[in-house]
């Protein structure tokens, strides 16, 4: 489901913040699990933060209501390293490191988290979070950080141009590819059970020159760092050893081997 929907790919139109939408969803068939990820990105959320909160917060809070009204089994929620704010950490934060998120995409995700938690705890309901870390992969139809897909692109795809990747070349980037992610949130959803409610998702630790330099080996593009710091790094280990889950290489997929 999504907003904008897609005959040829089998998406149906819903929108989250519209009480018919989520109605009509829930009443088309006998849902059992919810995978959810929509939600408005940190820039565009600066740009209108009351609308991107009627996403985030409203929107996600109707979809668990209509969950639990209808009896989903499991309800997988798409969080964020976000929640543990924007400053660069002297180390790979865990689930066991506070969370302190400094602007509203970051809090939104955390209230939500709390809110199924709390439901979890009250009733048993089956809510798990994956905190994901920074995602690159090809396909990304609108971003505002559209390295993240072109690293996987040629020279003729990008029409010759310089990649702009915003971060300085020592920063630290805790980085996981798309397909990885999509197997993380499969397994939160199939799992018999669920050891924890909350999950960092695994990642690798890339310093942005070394990716960089990947980038224009493999890739034969130029790559522009900036001055950015990469923010808090991702210590998934909970994730890994509760799942027995084992993360594919970067290098690997912008290589094109599997």
């Amino acid at each position: 489901m999504d907003v904008h929907p897609n005959a040829q790919e089998k998406i149906e139109l819903c929108d989250i913040g519209r009480t018919d939408h989520v109605g009509r969803l829930f009443e088309s068939a006998a849902i059992r699990t919810v995978i959810h990820l929509a939600a408005v990105l940190p820039t565009a959320f600066r740009a209108d933060p009351l609308a991107a909160a009627e996403v985030n917060l409203t929107g996600t809070l109707l979809l668990l209501r209509a969950a639990v009204t209808h009896g989903v089994a499991r309800f997988v929620f798409g969080s964020s390293m976000s929640v543990y704010g924007s400053s660069h950490s002297a180390r790979a934060l865990s689930e066991r490191d506070l969370t302190a998120p400094d602007e509203p995409y970051g809090a939104a995700k955390r209230a939500v988290e709390l809110v199924g938690e709390s439901l979890a705890s009250a009733t048993g309901f089956g809510f798990a979070a994956l905190r994901i870390a920074r995602v690159v992969g090809p396909g990304a139809r609108s971003t505002a950080s559209g390295w993240r897909s072109q690293i996987f692109e040629n020279s003729v795809s990008t029409g010759g141009h310089p990649i702009a990747i915003p971060f300085a070349p020592s920063a630290q980037l805790s980085l996981t590819h798309v397909d990885e992610v999509a197997r993380m949130l499969l397994l939160l959803a199939e799992a018999a059970d669920l050891p924890r409610r909350i999950y960092n998702s695994p990642a690798e630790l890339w310093e942005t020159q070394r990716l960089a330099e990947l980038v224009q080996r493999v890739r034969n593009i130029a790559v522009r760092m900036g001055e950015e710091d990469g923010g808090p790094t991702c210590n998934g280990t909970l994730f890994t050893q509760d799942f027995g889950f084992r993360l594919r290489g970067l290098a690997d997929y912008l290589s094109g081997s599997r």
